[in-house]
């Protein structure tokens, strides 16, 4: 990946903020977390569940998985504009 793919996928999982922190940079671990799982490129559900279970360690809480499905239909959306 490039870096303008990395610089825009991190952007879009902070405005995501699932936990819904005031100050959004509290999840930056668990967004890292989330940039390296979606490079590696594992199938839909793998990701899903591999996104939940992030969040549900740091936070004892984890986004639906309609919520991480949305936010993956974006990446989605961001990889096909972004050069790679």
């Amino acid at each position: 990946m490039n870096a303008g793919f990395n610089i825009e996928l991190y952007k879009l999982l902070a405005d995501w903020n699932p936990m819904h922190f005031e100050d959004s940079t509290m999840g930056d671990h668990e967004i890292y977390d989330c940039m390296d799982l979606i490079h590696q490129k594992k199938s839909r559900e793998e990701t899903i569940e591999g996104i939940q279970s992030i969040y549900r360690y740091a936070f004892d809480s984890a986004p639906t998985e309609a919520d991480v499905n949305r936010v993956l239909d974006r990446v989605e959306l961001l990889n096909q504009t972004c050069e790679l």
